[in-house]
């Protein structure tokens, strides 16, 4: 049930995040990374402009050293936020702005009392923004013990304990939010990266997992191949047996590639009969081999079907990753093989630079 609600809250985020991946060098994990990225800058920024701000006050009431000590921190800030404008703000320079916070806003409490505790409850919801999952909760946690202590000390015992509550509620209602937005994150990616007919990957991660392949390769020269197959004549059994037939024929072929495969291979579905697998550490003949017992598998079992049982067969193209080719390139080469196997006749393997499977 949950689940569902869920799914029902982020379908629009998903169809624009799903646009948004249809954009050149966009990837489900890219986006959700840069999304996160500038959340934490936003607000870095935000932590600069207001210290620069409360600086200026301190500095017209005539409180020189806190003004000082206010407006270090702001200019810290600002260049944290500047320095990693375009990319991730690293965990300890977060900690470090979260720190300088909370010792601001508890030498505010010291000085001031009540209005410096105002400041403790924007800064406690912060803390939720800045990490993810448990470790939100426990910089959450700490942010509401160090506060309550400061209040405690520093405040009349019943106001003390009426903030430590209040903050410590503040943390419950936190951490809860922090869990379901855990859950919603995932289920996000969940859909996102999910194709809906076959359950299998689809397209939007083909970048980020070639990218590594890629970046593997060039720093350790581990091999890599792709093999990219295609279901011979799949629009004639649309045309004869109906597109829910052709549906069933695809959620089978997506079965029974997955248990061809070996443990770190990975399969995508990357158009309506057209798969690609990602074969790591695996040269051009392996890849082959492995290619052509995939056609076996398809072809000598017939699939069944709700009105009919048919026999298919797949088309097959096989790449192995070379120097200084980008994944674009990588499967323009493997689509290129693709090719020549149907021009030779379907139901065969093709290899790039005309290695054959014989």
């Amino acid at each position: 049930m949950l689940d569902y609600i869920l799914s029902r809250i982020t379908s629009p985020f998903v169809r624009y995040v799903r646009r948004k991946l249809a954009m050149p060098n966009n990837s489900a994990d890219t986006l959700l990374q840069s999304f996160r990225n500038k959340v934490t800058r936003n607000m870095v920024w935000a932590g600069a402009i207001t210290e620069l701000l409360l600086a200026g006050a301190q500095l017209w009431l005539g409180n020189y050293m806190q003004s000082a000590i206010i407006f270090t921190a702001g200019v810290v800030f600002a260049a944290i936020a500047y320095t990693f404008r375009h990319g991730r703000i690293p965990n300890y320079w977060r900690l470090v702005f979260m720190v300088l916070l909370s010792v601001i806003c508890v030498m505010s409490i010291r000085e001031n009392g009540t209005i410096g505790v105002y400041w403790s409850y924007p800064l406690l919801v912060a803390s939720f923004f800045m990490f993810r999952d448990g470790y939100a909760i426990a910089l959450a946690a700490a942010i509401t013990v160090f506060f309550s202590i400061a209040a405690l000390a520093y405040m009349p015992l019943n106001d003390g304990w009426r903030i430590a509550a209040t903050l410590s509620v503040i943390l419950a209602l936190g951490s809860v939010f922090v869990v379901m937005l855990g859950r919603m994150q995932k289920l996000l990616h969940q859909l996102v990266v999910t194709d809906t007919l076959t359950g299998l990957q689809n397209r939007h991660r083909v970048n980020s997992v070639l990218s590594d392949l890629i970046n593997n390769f060039r720093r350790y020269h581990r091999a890599a191949s792709l093999i990219m197959l295609d279901l011979d004549h799949f629009k004639l059994i649309n045309d004869k047996y109906g597109h829910l037939f052709g549906d069933q024929m695809l959620k089978q072929l997506g079965r029974r590639l997955k248990l061809s495969l070996r443990v770190n291979d990975q399969l995508f579905r990357v158009g309506g009969e057209e798969f690609l697998i990602v074969l790591p550490e695996t040269d051009i003949k392996e890849a082959v081999k492995v290619a052509e017992k995939i056609r076996q598998i398809v072809s000598n079992a017939p699939f069944d079907g709700k009105d009919a049982q048919v026999r298919l067969t797949v088309s097959v193209g096989v790449a192995q990753l070379r120097a200084e080719q980008t994944w674009a390139e990588w499967i323009n080469t493997a689509d290129t093989a693709l090719l020549e196997a149907k021009r030779k006749g379907r139901d065969q393997v093709c290899a790039a630079e005309h290695y054959s499977a014989e």
